[in-house]
């Protein structure tokens, strides 16, 4: 009787995990590949209070803030590249912990829509040293 009422209680958190998406953090750095997977000496910054920097090999290239609500990833630059205040919008998707790409939702400032979806296929999260 007991491995009978464990065996379904296994089961039970086995099917409740199952449908639990898993939480994902975009806090960090990560590379951006070009076409054919190759590193481009580009990395992109996340950071926690919702900022990010762009980094072409040591210099920022670029400056903006971001922000995620479920799979929806919002970004603006720093600078009115863009128009001042102009948000765009992607659909994020996350591959393990360590990849993501974007999918275009909304964003009419053609040259931040290249950046994201057009040149490169996603991030790579940057191993720690």
């Amino acid at each position: 009787m007991k491995s009978s009422v464990k065996l379904l209680i296994l089961f039970i958190v086995i099917i409740v995990t199952a449908f639990i998406p898993p939480k994902h953090s975009l806090v960090g750095n990560w590379t951006i590949y070009g076409s054919g997977n190759m590193s481009i000496n580009e990395h992109v910054e996340l950071k926690k209070d919702g900022s990010y920097n762009v980094y072409i090999g040591d210099q920022i290239g670029e400056r903006g803030f971001y922000k995620l609500k479920g799979s929806v990833f919002s970004i603006k630059n720093a600078k009115p590249v863009c128009g001042d205040g102009y948000w765009g919008k992607y659909k994020i998707d996350f591959y393990g912990s360590d990849s993501i790409h974007f999918i275009l939702i909304e964003d009419t400032c053609s040259n931040r829509v290249m950046d994201i979806v057009g040149v490169n296929p996603g991030l790579r999260r940057m191993k720690e040293k």
